[in-house]
């Protein structure tokens, strides 16, 4: 829609996703196909149970480190840590590579022009290399990474969502949405939840010690065990108020991370705290261990990263300082306010605030900002949310965020998203272009552990709009 009024220029757009998986209550825990058991003689155990304390004896806590937020191309969405734990390798989904402590690097496709964007990155047992697996299963290798398979070519029922290198480093696990398995080289399939209607859908792996079993994690933090694997527990009916978005084996066991940096642990694994007081800006999107440390790392959206062990606290964000405000997030707020008015007039619960979704908003606004008024693929936001929405608009120099506000309430579409009463948060980003114009971006989102949303078919009544009032919150 384009409007003209005088000299500005006002461009807006509006966008709404419902996820579609089925949705169906199945029971929790694990789907197990586990080989028969086999005994040794005690005396034949007892070398391999020196072995392993001496093994776990070398094993040193990762020292405290941090990484920095940064400017990204595209958000930061896997990580993997270097066998000394000392380091870890960042991947955005551009394929941009981000190196911390001692992880090398070898490679990117930061510069590529990519089929479908980068999910995940695994590191190979040397730490002279890493894969990457992109949503289609498409597999790119560095520095002692070799290729195996991919299923870059195959038609998915649902796309890749990450992978699993085995011990060895000769071959490697593709997981799906669904919790399909693709296995290429030494890795061998022991079970998959692809035939099972899931609840919500995978988001994650990890593999057992022995290279024998793996485990998946949903969502909804509901584990699923196969092979060796054996399920230790899951926050699957805790109703956990952000998504699992990632898991790590440790000493046996596994970590869970959810989107606020909180960190759950179970069997052997050891918990040395959460990210969820960091004050990152972004929401948590990857935790990662190594065989050679104690401890593990968690990655954030915007490419901050934070190592705990023993040798290493949480991080804290100083609650006593405030931080400055600027143009661009005073704008945010008033859009935010102004939304959240609308809503209260009509009886509606007024949104919470979203980190994660406002960096991605923030994100876009920028991207906009230098390139073109479009969407964003919004579907990029299914998995913690089972029920999106985008408004986007741009406006010329001099014009407040109020008035962009006002005409958003004017749209049929963009009021619909606004007044939406599946929506429980929002996140708004504000970008001011070095022209003066003003770009903004609302994202809506439903967590995906709150359900699915109320039948809702818009065509929202105009009247009454309750903030018609301006103000000079802008660019």
């Amino acid at each position: 829609m384009r409007r003209k009024r005088g000299a500005n220029r006002f461009i807006a757009r509006a966008a709404i996703l419902l996820a579609t998986l089925s949705v169906i209550a199945t029971a929790e825990g694990s789907a197990v196909a586990r080989p028969a058991p086999q005994f040794l003689p005690a005396d034949a155990a007892r070398p391999a149970a020196a072995r392993v304390g001496a093994q776990a004896r070398a094993r040193r806590a990762i020292p405290a480190a941090s990484t920095r937020s940064l400017p990204l191309n595209a958000p930061v969405v896997s990580m993997a840590a270097t066998p000394s734990g000392r380091g870890a390798w960042r991947v955005g989904r551009d394929g941009g590579v981000f190196t911390s402590g001692d992880a090398h690097f070898y490679g990117s496709t930061g510069a590529m022009r990519l089929n479908q964007p980068i999910v995940g990155i695994a590191a190979t047992p040397t730490g002279h290399g890493y894969w990457f697996v992109a949503r289609d299963g498409g597999i790119f290798t560095f520095g002692d990474a070799h290729f195996y398979g991919s299923t870059g070519a195959m038609r998915l029922n649902q796309p890749i969502v990450g992978m699993i290198p085995t011990h060895r480093g000769h071959g490697y696990w593709l997981i799906a949405r669904d919790g399909g398995v693709f296995s290429f080289g030494d890795a061998h399939f022991y079970g998959s939840t692809g035939a099972m209607r899931l609840n919500q859908p995978i988001v994650g792996g990890a593999a057992t010690r022995s290279g024998r079993g793996y485990w998946f994690v949903a969502a909804d933090g509901g584990v699923f065990s196969f092979g060796d694997a054996r399920f230790m527990g899951s926050v699957g009916g805790s109703r956990v108020p952000q998504a699992v978005v990632s898991m790590a084996p440790d000493r046996g066991g596994y970590l869970l991370l959810a989107s606020n940096g909180r960190v759950f642990n179970f069997g052997g694994a050891r918990n040395y705290g959460s990210a969820t007081n960091s004050c990152p800006g972004a929401p948590a999107v990857a935790i990662a261990t190594a065989p050679k440390a104690i401890g593990y790392w968690i990655a954030f959206a915007n490419a901050r990263a934070f190592a705990l062990s023993p040798a290493a606290d949480a991080p804290h964000c100083p609650s006593h300082r405030a931080a400055p405000t600027s143009k661009t997030s005073a704008a945010a707020t008033d859009l935010f306010n102004r939304l959240n008015d609308e809503r209260r007039a009509r009886g509606l619960a007024p949104l919470t605030w979203d980190p994660y979704l406002a960096a991605y908003a923030t994100g876009w606004s920028r991207t906009m900002g230098h390139s073109d008024m479009h969407h964003s693929v919004i579907g990029n936001l299914l998995g913690p949310y089972n029920y999106v929405g985008e408004n986007i608009a741009m406006d010329s120099a001099g014009v407040p965020a109020s008035a962009i506000h006002k005409n958003w309430m004017y749209s049929q579409d963009h009021r619909d998203n606004i007044l939406a009463p599946g929506f429980q948060r929002v996140g708004i980003g504000v970008y001011c272009a070095p022209n003066g114009s003003i770009w903004a971006t609302e994202d809506f989102g439903r967590p995906a552990s709150a359900g699915w949303p109320p039948p809702y078919a818009g065509k929202t009544p105009l009247d009454p709009v309750a903030r018609t009032d301006a103000d000079h919150r802008g660019c």
